[in-house]
């Protein structure tokens, strides 16, 4: 049976939500040991060098570290880091027993390989800030309310009581502030939130998205349509708004991750990419070419007239649209000279 690396670092992730790494590779969190509740910020920390696992909270002094390398034994004070942020024990546990079934397979000790199909994709639940505040009804009187159920209703075509939009007070922490004035999309799975964006409802504001401080690369938007029961072909798009307009999936980015491709290689259904028609679109589409995937460039984007699908729904209508898109796919050399005339037309 074939082995890929996998260490303590890869349980860790897939059970709790990051911060990127700062400059010394330090990914902040909130400890669970303790219980901190973050009134002065995110005070403890991840660190992952090579196979270690270094762990340490500045507000209650917890310290805890494993080094394969040094010890395959998880010791009790990690153990007690891994039970306080809920990491199940049969996911640190197995990584003795594929130790052992390497050391047998190979006739020595190579600490963190672990069998293929035991490789941790599922992205971790993570909890709705505080500051968050559910989109009120249309005879709402508060400002972001009016302003975000028209945004939607007008530049988006999505029913604002069709899905749970959130607005924020930025109040807490000063950089809750940073989500005022932006609608909220909240990203589940199995009804479990394990992301969110904020779209800026003023057009000053530098960047139009904005998102929490942790990796996505096992996230997606609409992740649940991965897995509706019928043979109709699964459309993946770049954002949210685009996949929500065609019932597909978001990426987010023009890229894929290798948990987003072991992903939605586990849907049966086959595979359609629609890259977008500005930024680096192409870079999406090529790496579904090498999927064996088909992708999709309707006229209604490479025409010039949309940038992207929601626009399109929004001014075609969503059953022209997909019509479109149906007429406009294609698979490997057909595929590739789309993808390429379209690149032309975008620079």
């Amino acid at each position: 049976m074939s082995v890929v690396p996998v260490n303590l670092e890869d349980v860790i992730r897939s059970h709790i939500q990051l911060d990127r790494p700062n400059s010394k590779g330090w990914c902040n969190v909130l400890c669970k040991v303790c219980g901190d509740r973050g009134h002065k910020g995110k005070r403890a920390a991840f660190n992952f060098s090579d196979q270690a696992v270094s762990y340490h909270c500045f507000n209650c002094g917890h310290v805890a570290v494993f080094d394969p390398k040094q010890n395959p034994e998880i010791d009790e004070r990690m153990i007690k880091v891994l039970h306080a942020f809920g990491v199940p024990d049969q996911d640190w546990k197995s990584i003795y027993l594929n130790e052992l079934y390497v050391r047998n397979l190979k006739g020595n000790f190579q600490p963190g390989l672990k069998l293929i199909n035991n490789v941790k994709i599922e992205p971790a639940e993570i909890p709705l800030p505080s500051h968050f505040y559910k989109l009120g009804p249309d005879d709402s009187t508060d400002k972001w309310t009016i302003i975000a159920r028209d945004y939607l209703q007008t530049n988006r075509g999505v029913d604002p009581d069709g899905y749970p939009f959130y607005l924020s007070t930025g109040e807490g922490e000063k950089e809750n502030q940073k989500w005022v004035g932006r609608v909220i999309i909240p990203f589940y799975k199995n009804e479990k939130l394990i992301y969110y964006q904020g779209r800026s409802l003023v057009g000053s504001a530098v960047r139009k998205y904005l998102s929490p401080d942790f990796e996505k690369t096992r996230v997606m938007g609409c992740f649940d349509n991965l897995f509706h029961d019928t043979d109709a072909p699964l459309y993946v798009v770049e954002g949210w708004f685009d996949a929500y307009s065609i019932d597909g999936v978001a990426v987010l980015g023009n890229t894929m991750s290798e948990e987003h491709n072991a992903w939605l290689a586990k849907s049966s259904r086959p595979k359609v990419i629609i890259p977008d028609r500005y930024g680096d679109g192409a870079r999406l589409a090529y790496q579904a070419l090498k999927q064996n995937w088909a992708v999709s460039i309707p006229d209604c984007l490479s025409r010039g007239d949309c940038k992207d699908v929601n626009e399109a729904v929004v001014k075609y209508g969503k059953l022209y649209v997909l019509k479109d898109i149906v007429e406009h796919t294609a698979t490997g050399i057909m595929a590739e000279t789309a993808i390429k005339l379209h690149c032309k037309k975008k620079r």
